[in-house]
């Protein structure tokens, strides 16, 4: 019986170095589900672009993450929950919108810490586990389990609060996607205003920025002929009316949004409107 006792005791020494190798190879698993959810949301958390480009720009962003690892994805998760502002690039000339939507998470940053821990105990498991428990006894497998045990819980915690959050992005995602489908959310989208509504912003408004841009493209001497403007405008956007503003006319877009300086100049057909962007 006295032989039979280390013989015993490197049975159960190896049993739980088993024990061990699948609890470790849980934690690994459950790190690469991490990394899967992180790669699948993070190309439609921030998007932006030229109407026609934005399936390319989430496609090209999705291959880019292909082989990114877990701290890569942390750092690009807490860049793309950040809202900031935007740049403002206009194509008036061939018509094209520049779209950028962010979706904001309440508990957004908050997930970024916690994820940051996430990546921290992965290089432990990774890098310094066999390090930290040699294996080379009881008391150290079963410290060595415990501490796996720990590390799954957290990470299962961690995977299932995220979960809730993407879930909550997704559904954020589809009321702002269905506003935009909405004529209030077109009419937003194609002509910077609400329908019904007075302009608050005339700046941000489609009519604005093409009277800008006409007078980029026509000006003589720093100025533009109005009815130059008009026709330029029509053959790029010819469902741009005044009316769709409140207005009348075009010189009354341009005397309600006071954004212009205008001249009257005599011709030998009559009277002519010259119009430039008001100097600050």
């Amino acid at each position: 019986m006295e032989h039979n006792r280390p013989d015993t005791a490197q049975s159960d020494l190896n049993d739980l170095k088993e024990q061990i190798a699948l609890e470790y190879g849980r934690c690994l698993l459950q790190l690469q589900q991490f990394e899967l959810m992180l790669k699948a949301a993070l190309p439609t958390m921030k998007v932006s672009g030229f109407s026609d480009e934005l399936v390319g720009n989430i496609e090209r962003y999705r291959q880019f993450l292909v082989g990114k690892t877990l701290g890569h994805l942390v750092g690009q998760w807490s860049q793309r929950i950040t809202l900031g502002d935007e740049q403002e690039i206009d194509d008036a000339l061939h018509n094209r919108a520049y779209i950028s939507i962010s979706v904001g998470l309440e508990d957004g940053e908050w997930m970024s810490e916690k994820l940051k821990q996430l990546v921290e105990l992965r290089n432990e498991l990774v890098h310094h586990f066999l390090s930290r428990f040699t294996l080379n006894s009881e008391a150290s497998c079963q410290e060595a389990i415990s501490y796996l045990s720990t590390a799954a819980s957290t990470i299962k915690s961690n995977r299932d609060t995220l979960q809730s959050l993407l879930i909550a992005f997704e559904a954020s995602k589809k009321r702002l996607l269905e506003f935009i489908n909405s004529p209030v959310g077109e009419s937003l989208y194609l002509y910077g205003i609400i329908p019904g509504e007075p302009v608050e912003h005339w700046e941000n408004t489609t009519i604005i920025q093409q009277l800008k841009f006409a007078e980029h493209s026509l000006a003589k001497d720093g100025w533009v002929q109005l009815n130059e403007a008009i026709y330029s405008i029509g053959q790029r956007w010819p469902d741009l009316s005044p009316k769709l503003y409140g207005c009348s006319s075009w010189r009354e877009v341009i005397h309600c949004s006071q954004l212009f300086e205008v001249d009257k100049r005599l011709s030998p057909t009559g009277g002519v409107t010259w119009y430039r962007t008001r100097r600050t």
